[in-house]
């Protein structure tokens, strides 16, 4: 009810901005000669020089490649500046790869868990919507994560990266138990 006597307001006052405006612009006519004298004048005007616009600088080309750099997308790494370089770290090329080894660490989610005794197993989905039971050593995530934890609320695993300087250094991650969301069915 108020929003339709405030649009009943606004319409009535663009009804008389209108008229108002209709009623001014037809009271003062000009006639024919007036119009042709001004025509004429306006033609007989020199001719005003802009001046030329200015040219553009050329701009060096910039290729931008962060392929070796962390997306920002993932969650950035738990403590990575404190950790100390260790050697003799590095990735065991050699072992057959985990099914949870080609997706991202952070399109994996937790939804769940198993207890057997006293063994925790955490049920991990991968982006296709597929469920994988994960224990401890299970491999995870593109950078050869190693899950060394599994409790109710999440897992932490070692992640084995590049140091930057041709080396590899451990880093620790974890992945929570994903809320549920109220609507989910």
């Amino acid at each position: 009810m108020v929003l339709s006597k405030w649009v009943a307001k606004e319409v009535v006052q663009i009804a008389f901005a209108g008229a108002m405006l209709s009623a001014t612009a037809c009271s003062q006519p000009t006639s024919r000669e007036e119009l042709e004298l001004f025509i004429r004048e306006t033609f007989e005007r020199a001719p005003q020089h802009l001046e030329e616009a200015p040219e553009a600088p050329v701009v060096k080309r910039f290729v931008y490649s962060a392929a070796g750099l962390r997306s920002p997308f993932e969650r950035p790494p738990a403590h990575e500046a404190s950790l100390p370089i260790i050697t003799g770290v590095a990735p065991d090329f050699s072992r057959t790869k985990e099914a949870l080894e080609f997706s991202s660490f952070s399109d994996l989610s937790m939804v769940g868990f198993l207890s057997l005794g006293d063994e925790f197993f955490a049920l991990i989905e991968n982006p296709e919507g597929e469920i994988f039971r994960v224990g401890l050593g299970n491999y995870m995530g593109l950078n050869h994560g190693r899950v060394w934890r599994v409790q109710r609320e999440g897992i932490d695993l070692l992640e084995i990266v590049p140091s930057g300087d041709d080396g590899w250094i451990e880093r620790p991650q974890s992945l929570t138990m994903r809320k549920r969301d109220a609507y989910a069915r």
